[in-house]
């Protein structure tokens, strides 16, 4: 073995991923002065860190602390949030009942709609119902414009309250994401 992958103690050995093929840890190698941070994998390509997993693994350098996955980020949180859309359910009319997208192009798709039913008590399609996709593109049938507006009243507040979250995290704050099971 070469002296820069001569090895003479390895600590702290913790999984590094959930499926336990490899393990993070820190090694005393002999060409350095420190301990180094390394990652040695159940199939390492190099026979020093195969030597080091199995070692590990086998309780030579102590037990190997469970793995802990890493958490999200403020706008990983955000983003699982919207991504998630709403869940509709609609009592009046239950082929209403779907998920529903809310990212920025969704609600301002919705916003638009009821900014028009607003000014003019009327869809867009000049029709007595509207369709509307869901997130997975199906159509929905929304029977009435009162109907409507709940649903746009509904998704504007949940995004709101997602970005409101997103922001108050950001800062330090505390903040949970909303529910995003919604009654119409």
């Amino acid at each position: 073995m070469t002296d820069y992958l001569n090895y003479t103690d390895v600590r702290n050995p913790v999984w590094a991923d959930a499926g336990q093929r490899s393990i993070a840890c820190l090694v005393k190698f002999a060409a350095f002065a420190d301990y180094l941070p390394f990652t040695a994998m159940r199939d390492d390509p190099h026979a020093h860190g195969g030597e080091i997993f199995e070692a590990c693994a086998a309780g030579t350098y102590g037990p190997v602390e469970q793995y802990v996955a890493p958490l999200l980020t403020p706008r990983d949180q955000y983003a699982a949030a919207i991504a998630q859309g709403i869940d509709v359910t609609c009592v009046a009319t239950p082929a209403l009942n779907a998920t529903y997208g809310v990212s920025d192009a969704d609600v301002s798709g919705i916003s638009a709609e009821a900014q028009f039913v607003a000014l003019y008590k009327a869809f867009t399609n000049g029709a007595d119902t509207l369709p509307w996709p869901d997130a997975d593109g199906q159509l929905h049938e929304f029977p009435d414009t009162e109907t409507f507006m709940a649903f746009s009243k509904a998704a504007a507040q949940y995004a709101s309250v997602c970005r409101q979250a997103l922001a108050a995290l950001q800062a330090g704050h505390p903040a949970t994401f909303p529910s995003n099971v919604v009654m119409l």
